[in-house]
């Protein structure tokens, strides 16, 4: 009886969802895939619109195979995560979300769906950090 349960153990673990590990991007930001091919920056205390896009820009080149001219494309605003218990995040994706119209631009609110960097530009803003730390 015992060996029929930890059989069963076994092959119920087996069929069990396993959750994509969390992965941490150039800048330590936490970046989490979501269902539909998008994915979950969240932040860290004083995280700002440049800190989102870095690790958007570095997930979305070094973990999707991203090429450095794929637009980077703002799917939900900073809010609560999805996949964490942390108190913000942005949700980003390589596609544009439906009914945004997508703008480019330099100026980037955070606030506006649809709004869009190339991955190299997003990743930048990994460098302009490291360029600020002595």
């Amino acid at each position: 009886m015992t060996q029929l349960r930890t059989g069963l153990c076994a092959a119920l673990m087996a069929l069990a969802p396993v959750a994509a590990p969390a992965w941490q991007a150039d800048n330590l930001l936490t970046v989490n895939p979501l269902s539909g091919g998008g994915f979950e920056v969240v932040g860290a205390p004083g995280s700002g619109g440049p800190d989102f896009w870095c690790a958007a820009g570095d997930y979305a080149m070094r973990v999707l195979g991203a090429d450095s001219t794929q637009r980077v494309y703002l799917v939900r605003s900073r809010g609560a995560p999805e996949t964490s218990n942390r108190t913000s995040s942005v949700q980003f994706s390589l596609t544009p979300p439906p009914g945004a119209v997508p703008r480019d631009g330099l100026f980037l609110s955070m606030r506006r769906v649809g709004d869009n960097l190339s991955v190299a530009f997003a990743r930048n803003y990994c460098l302009d950090r490291k360029n600020l730390e002595f």
